[in-house]
């Protein structure tokens, strides 16, 4: 099997087991104690990840591609097909299980070739170096964009929307978009970590709204909020992937301060979102 790649993407080699999972379980610790042990360990390691990627890239590329060039020997090229442009984190990280992908490669049954597509034969694929690799069975996966709410058709009062006109409160719902709340996980943390949070957070607005009697509820921006300065959806130097940066320019915007901000930080989302006031003049109830 090979595996065609445009660029090189990073890799974090881990354990198929948890360890520390296996060491509590020995000592007979209730599985719903393990958990969330287990879980808080997984958002701290993912955290600290994240923070390593922005404030010392360099330190954790290094790390990544070590135990890469230990399985896979001084001979392979690993800077060529494993060492991308771009800083860790800025896009996303694939996890390969006690490494079994680079173990493939170091026996021959797997290999990697970073080219770009010149065009498809009878027998294979062309590319833009001139070889061409001979293929039985050619498995596409060629990237998407992102679109919001999957390019449904959205109307307000017969009225077509444009989501790149609107603004982002706390990356769920938008300035002008009534009753309409958008569940969007997290780039670098697991997705389901803010599908969770999101939620819990829509049974919280949805009492607070059978407590008032309102049937509808909608983002609008106050006075002092106007003139704010306007940012992407996602800040393409925070995480710049392809599928992000194509379209931008069609997602909505953020602002440049609470509740406008569409942060992608677990941590301090799962301490804010909670208490979010729901009074505060920026969500209005109708």
């Amino acid at each position: 099997m090979t595996m065609l790649q445009r660029s090189p993407t990073f890799f974090l080699i881990a354990p198929n087991q948890n360890e520390t999972a296996n060491m509590l379980r020995g000592l007979e610790i209730p599985e719903e104690w393990i958990h969330e042990i287990v879980r808080r360990q997984n958002i701290q390691l993912q955290g600290m990840l994240s923070e390593m990627g922005r404030d010392d890239p360099e330190f954790l590329r290094e790390e990544l591609l070590r135990p890469v060039r230990e399985v896979l020997g001084e001979d392979f090229d690993v800077d060529r097909h494993f060492n991308p442009t771009y800083r860790p984190w800025q896009q996303r990280i694939a996890i390969v299980l006690d490494g079994d992908f680079f173990h493939a490669i170091r026996a021959g049954k797997a290999s990697v070739v970073t080219d770009q597509i010149e065009s498809f034969t009878a027998h294979g694929i062309v590319l833009a170096s001139g070889e061409t690799l001979e293929a039985d069975v050619i498995v596409t996966a060629t990237g998407f964009n992102l679109t919001a709410l999957g390019d449904v058709a959205v109307s307000i009062d017969d009225a077509p929307l444009d989501f790149a006109s609107t603004i982002t409160w706390r990356g769920m719902m938008f300035t002008g978009v009534p009753n309409l709340l958008w569940v969007f996980g997290y780039l670098r943390y697991s997705w389901t970590l803010r599908v969770d949070l999101l939620g819990d957070f829509v049974c919280r607005l949805l009492a607070h709204m059978d407590e008032l009697g309102a049937r509808v509820v909608v983002p609008e921006l106050g006075g002092e909020d106007q003139g704010m300065e306007l940012r992407p959806w996602i800040e393409p130097d925070n995480f710049n992937a392809g599928y992000i940066t194509r379209n931008l320019h069609l997602m909505p915007r953020q602002g440049d301060h609470m509740p406008w901000r569409h942060e992608q930080d677990y941590v301090t989302d799962s301490r804010e979102l909670p208490a979010a006031d729901l009074d505060d003049g920026t969500l209005v109830y109708k």
